[in-house]
């Protein structure tokens, strides 16, 4: 399985973070501006109740002073405008803490309701008594009924003001524990989130640094396969080198040393001497052919003629021609579909990669079969060969030159190029390229 690759790994964790210190500001936001809100709300809601209950504070101490007043009119009529404010009063007395109660419902104890309606209706039983009496017992009673009772029950107004502002504060206070409360929340998750974002980027950063430094070593590693592959390259063209001139010397050098002692001899023989003549006439004329087709053999390794006048396919059947007559293993290639439309740097590829595959069979396989293949689609073109030799250990630790240089060339065709291959199993090579030269 193919490791992810290191910007992949990057993007995913900058990502990451840069996702949840979005989500960590975006929902800062949102919640402060939430307990803003309720706060206010909570602020809004005391005022609100207090000032329903400043109203009925007020009411209360209204409605005394005008019972009160009504217990001292002796005219009629003016008591009897007195009563119907006494009673309207009542009624608003009565409505106010109806709204009141709504008002502190929500966050208030049931309890302290209850008592406090209770205390207010005693209060305005109390006052019930005095409008149902006659004139004359008004006069007669109002009086003592003011002092003993109205005035003691100033106090009753001061207890019930109390009493409401103790429930308004009580009220204030637990929706200020419930902010305190969801503020202590949601800044233990913003710790945990923020503690996160931390852990994160620490290990971002340290897989960062881990990468970096692999890649440094990754990097020197390859400057040193490179040196080192450099220094192959040089040895194999001077090996090349070293090789071409010893069959310039020793064969063609050779065949013209011999060819120009044969001239020497027809000039020495004349034509006097017919059947001598002919017979070293024939031997020059062997020698130069020799000479010619050593030649021919060089220029071919160099670059086949054929391969520009006849095409790839029977420039790779001569190939495995002349395999099999130097190594005596059988060589069997196949050559499928056209290969016409190739272009020429991709035949010289395909070309030397069968030729470098055919030298590393007869130097290193120890093979009896080998077998060739050469496919072209239409859209790109498969290339296989396969012996039944030695095989190499897998996975490779290192590729030689010849190896090396075959997957360049097909890496420079924009194609794939594979290895297969086991002690003792063989080894099967295939390249696959596009047909339309990138």
């Amino acid at each position: 399985m193919l490791a992810p690759r290191l910007e992949v790994v990057l993007l995913a964790g900058f990502g990451s973070m840069m996702v949840l210190t979005g989500i960590l500001g975006f929902t800062q936001s949102q919640r402060s501006g939430e307990r803003q809100r309720e706060l206010i709300t909570a602020q809004e809601e005391y005022a609100r109740t207090d000032g329903l209950i400043a109203g009925l504070r007020a009411d209360l101490y209204r409605i005394n002073l005008d019972l009160r007043d009504y217990l001292l009119y002796r005219d009629a009529d003016d008591a009897a405008a007195m009563k119907a404010e006494i009673v309207e009063s009542r009624a608003q007395i009565l409505a106010s803490l109806g709204a009141l109660e709504r008002a502190l419902a929500p966050s208030a104890d049931p309890e302290s309701l209850k008592k406090l309606r209770e205390r207010v209706e005693n209060y305005l039983t109390l006052l019930g008594p005095p409008l149902a009496w006659e004139l004359d017992v008004k006069l007669a009673l109002g009086g003592q009924y003011s002092r003993r009772v109205l005035l003691g029950k100033r106090g009753e107004i001061s207890a019930l003001s109390d009493q409401l502002q103790a429930i308004n504060l009580a009220s204030l206070r637990r929706a200020q524990s419930r902010l305190m409360e969801s503020q202590a929340v949601f800044r233990s998750w913003l710790d945990r989130m923020t503690y996160g974002v931390l852990a994160l980027s620490g290990v971002i950063a340290a897989f960062s640094v881990w990468w970096i430094f692999r890649l440094e070593n990754r990097a020197r590693a390859a400057e040193r396969e490179l040196r080192h592959l450099s220094q192959k390259l040089v040895q194999a063209q001077e090996e090349e080198r070293k090789r071409l001139s010893l069959e310039l010397h020793d064969q063609v050098g050779q065949m013209l040393t011999a060819l120009r002692v044969e001239i020497a001899n027809l000039a020495r023989i004349g034509p006097a001497d017919a059947e001598r003549f002919k017979a070293h006439l024939q031997q020059a004329k062997e020698v130069a052919e020799g000479a010619m087709k050593s030649v021919r053999d060089l220029a071919m390794g160099l670059r086949p003629a054929m391969l520009d006048d006849l095409g790839l396919g029977a420039a790779v059947g001569w190939l495995g021609r002349e395999f099999s007559r130097r190594s005596g293993v059988p060589a069997d290639v196949r050559i499928e579909g056209s290969l016409d439309t190739l272009s020429d740097v991709q035949k010289t590829s395909l070309f030397r990669i069968v030729q470098e595959a055919f030298t590393n069979i007869l130097r290193h396989a120890a093979a009896h079969q080998v077998s060739v293949e050469l496919q072209a689609g239409s859209d790109r073109v498969e290339l296989t060969i396969q012996d039944d030799g030695k095989g190499m250990p897998s996975p490779l630790k290192r590729q030689g030159l010849g190896l090396l240089g075959m997957a360049e060339r097909i890496r420079e065709l924009g194609g794939v190029f594979e290895i297969e291959s086991a002690p003792g199993q063989g080894t099967c090579l295939r390249a696959r390229i596009p047909k339309v030269a990138p």
